[in-house]
């Protein structure tokens, strides 16, 4: 399985870019980072099994980022 972080997962685009990404192909885990201000909310990951992504709140600062894929 490869780990794929999307940035920006909790508004419209993003949110919809994870569902087609797992409807179309679950080789894919989704790592979504975001920092839920206007556009995100997280309800727009609801009718998402949690099983199938790892969320992670937080902006995209550089060394937020490092420690994040560190992590995985």
């Amino acid at each position: 399985m490869k780990n794929v972080l999307v940035t920006g997962g909790c508004g419209f685009i993003g949110s919809n870019f994870v569902k087609i990404l797992l409807d179309n192909d679950t080789d894919y885990f989704p790592i979504i980072l975001d920092s839920l201000t206007y556009a995100g909310n997280k309800e727009n990951l609801d009718n998402i099994k949690n099983d199938s992504y790892e969320f992670i709140k937080g902006n995209i600062h550089t060394s937020f980022i490092d420690e994040i894929m560190d992590i995985k």
